[in-house]
């Protein structure tokens, strides 16, 4: 059977049409490869490959050649440069080559009526020098540091997006989705930046006043990374992208009054600029979902763990769903049992033109799965995926 090919604009038109609130002629997929795996598959070693741009982006055009998704695979490896120029605490490569992210804090749990006094100041001139330790310095040698770190960033990315732009015309890829900005939930970024992970869950118990006024004073910063300048007419079309870290590992209670306020507060904020929200739920969501359907319509959710038939019953109607697919089975499963299980959520999630097909989570390494099962996959819910 010849295959059938599918053009660039048809591909990018199944996220138009699903973002617009439109039903698709068939189920959207944008697959998670990350470019390590990409790299390990090219034969390349991590641990210096990920510095340049050259290896990236032939690790990323060998992949693509190879495997017909709808968008392009395997890029944007972790930036080890950046880290080294700020001389970051909070991403640090390990021997392996892959990026770790230490339980670090920038803030003392004694130092909350500093940033309560003045946040903006008391994260710049305090926060950032103790988790970047470039910044660390002389105010001459701290603008060095900075002025060389954004010279980097804009070249490499530049590049990077330049070489990814040319590999999705030269394999017929969609360009789009692609997010326009990334936000955080406020608690997560006290949790993240300031207090850490292990920090925060006990700030909540011993200075639970502290924590609601740092989180309510976060929350205009989170609004406003999320509603970046260089886009001048939000649409729906201009996703944010938010990551969930912190509610899986709270009790409700706390999750209710600590958490989910200040991030409903931030999304609806930036929903109502214009912008879309896409939102990965990580680790189980099952006990929270309810929660979810207080967000603005059209959020696109994509889930780590959970059953599909009750997240599409609490959340579908109002919600894009994305995610869920075991990766663990395509190392595991044999092709048919691989194929089956995404027949399997199409019938359950893609009834209404609400799903676009993801993983649970991203393939890291080049070992995580079996490559034999990928393009059946791909081709299975290209095919089985048709409305």
């Amino acid at each position: 059977m010849i295959k059938e090919r599918l053009s660039t604009e048809y591909k990018t038109k199944l996220f138009t049409d699903i973002y617009s609130g439109n039903k698709p002629d068939r189920v959207p997929e944008k697959v998670g490869v990350n470019a390590c795996a990409a790299l390990e598959l090219a034969g390349y070693d991590l641990r210096l490959a990920q510095y340049g741009i050259t290896k990236v982006l032939d690790a990323t055009e060998k992949i693509n050649a190879k495997y017909d998704t709808y968008t392009l695979i395997g890029t944007w490896p972790g930036t080890p440069w950046l880290h080294k120029f700020t001389g970051s605490r909070t991403n640090v490569m390990g021997e392996d080559g892959f990026i770790q992210h230490p339980n670090v804090h920038g803030m003392e749990a004694d130092e909350y009526d500093l940033l309560l006094a003045d946040p903006l100041k008391f994260i710049w001139e305090t926060v950032i020098p103790r988790l970047f330790t470039e910044f660390d310095a002389p105010p001459m040698k701290a603008a060095l540091a900075m002025a060389k770190t954004i010279k980097a960033n804009d070249y490499i990315n530049g590049k990077i997006t330049q070489g990814n732009m040319s590999l999705i015309k030269k394999y017929d890829k969609s360009a789009f989705p692609t997010f326009v900005g990334i936000s955080r939930a406020p608690f997560d970024y006290l949790a993240d930046y300031l207090r850490s992970f292990t920090g925060a869950l006990v700030d909540i118990r011993r200075k639970p006043n502290e924590v609601l006024e740092a989180v309510n004073l976060i929350t205009p910063l989170m609004i406003k990374a999320g509603c970046p300048r260089h886009v001048e007419t939000p649409s729906r079309l201009t996703r944010i992208f938010f990551a969930l870290h912190m509610p899986t590992f709270m009790s409700e209670k706390f999750f209710a009054k600590f958490w989910w306020p200040s991030f409903k507060e931030t999304v609806w904020a930036i929903y109502e600029k214009g912008f879309g929200i896409n939102i990965f739920c990580e680790e189980n969501w099952m006990h929270l979902l309810d929660y979810l359907n207080e967000l603005p319509p059209g959020c696109e959710l994509q889930f780590e763990y959970g059953d599909p038939k009750t997240i599409r019953e609490k959340v579908g109607d109002k919600h894009l769903i994305s995610g869920l697919f075991p990766v663990s089975l395509m190392k595991s499963g044999t092709k048919e049992e691989v194929c089956d299980k995404a027949k399997e959520y199409l019938d359950i999630l893609a009834v209404d033109g609400k799903y676009i097909f993801n993983f649970d989570k991203s393939i890291l390494t080049a070992g995580q799965i079996n490559w034999d099962l990928f393009q059946p996959l791909i081709d299975t819910v290209h095919e089985y995926g048709k409305n």
